[in-house]
């Protein structure tokens, strides 16, 4: 009868099976949860940070599984691969993440106008946690940011304000942007966009069959005189401000649009912060630069510097 070795079982292959499921599981709620509004992000952040020293632990106990796999043969090569992939699942992105607060500076207000940033028209609601938090518009945080986004800043568009300020607008629709505020906005647009009823007059012309009907016939009115109306001039400045939060994260971010009216040009500002801890990451750099490429888009031609 041939000799069969019994192979003995790694008991550190097993745990970090165990203790893997239970990180990424950890991470993944805490995300979700964020995402859904239920969790804050400071919770959010505690929850991701426990779960990244658990997968240390789990990281550490596969490599003690596969070491006794190797010399002794022991069993658990599948668990410890198991758990080496769920903890390298936390550590990875928290790697980047780490990469990104050690790369960039740590602030968490942006501007294009480094000099004079957009004033709040609401000023966000910010909520203390252990999460440690300074100011975000001092001359040291813009002389930081100066350092690392240079090619943060304004743009001039050859045209009038009120077009600016309707592409403005259409992108800012388009990422489904919540509008906090606005200053010398209804006087600009006022006018320009079709209204309801002028649609709903289309639509029953289109509907009806050709044939006049006498109750709807319109009535002569006496033409007004203009000739004697002031018309007062429009406003030569707009500020927007709206509330969004990340894609994927779904991390609250505040921003401010302001456009100014000089001669024949319009000059477009941005400031974006978000409102928990000090450093953003570089999102809000980056919400900057995507909004102001997707404007230069949206008035193809006509931008300049």
């Amino acid at each position: 009868m041939p000799f069969r070795p019994q192979r003995p079982q790694s008991i550190a292959a097993a745990w970090s099976r165990s203790l893997g499921r239970f990180a990424l599981l950890l991470a993944l709620m805490a995300l979700l949860l964020h995402r859904a509004g239920m969790l804050q992000l400071p919770n959010a952040v505690a929850a991701v940070l426990l779960a990244a020293v658990v997968a240390v632990f789990v990281l550490g106990l596969a490599i003690i599984g596969f070491f006794m796999l190797w010399h002794i043969g022991a069993k658990g090569g599948h668990a410890s691969f198991s758990g080496m992939v769920m903890a390298l699942m936390i550590l990875v992105p928290i790697g980047l993440a780490a990469s990104r607060f050690v790369l960039l500076p740590r602030i968490h207000d942006i501007s294009t106008d480094v000099k004079q940033p957009p004033e709040w028209l609401e000023e966000p609601e910010i909520v203390r946690s252990w999460i440690p938090r300074s100011d975000g518009d001092t001359p040291a945080a813009r002389e930081l940011q100066t350092q690392a986004y240079p090619q943060i800043t304004g743009r001039r568009y050859e045209g009038a304000i009120d077009r600016v300020l309707l592409a403005v607008r259409a992108i800012a629709q388009q990422n489904k942007w919540t509008q906090v505020a606005n200053v010398g906005v209804e006087a600009l647009v006022d006018g320009l966009e079709p209204s309801s009823g002028s649609e709903e007059t289309q639509e029953e012309a289109s509907a009806s069959n050709g044939e006049a009907d006498p109750a709807r016939a319109p009535l002569p009115a006496p033409r007004p005189n203009i000739e004697d109306v002031q018309l007062g001039p429009l406003p030569s400045f707009a500020v927007l401000q709206y509330r969004t939060r990340t894609l994927v994260l779904g991390i609250p971010q505040d921003v401010l649009i302001r456009l100014s009216e000089e001669e024949e040009t319009t000059f477009v500002d941005m400031r974006a912060a978000t409102r928990d801890g000090e450093h953003d990451f570089g999102i809000n750099a980056d919400l900057i630069r995507t909004f102001l490429q997707d404007l230069d888009l949206q008035l193809l031609g006509i931008a300049g510097g």
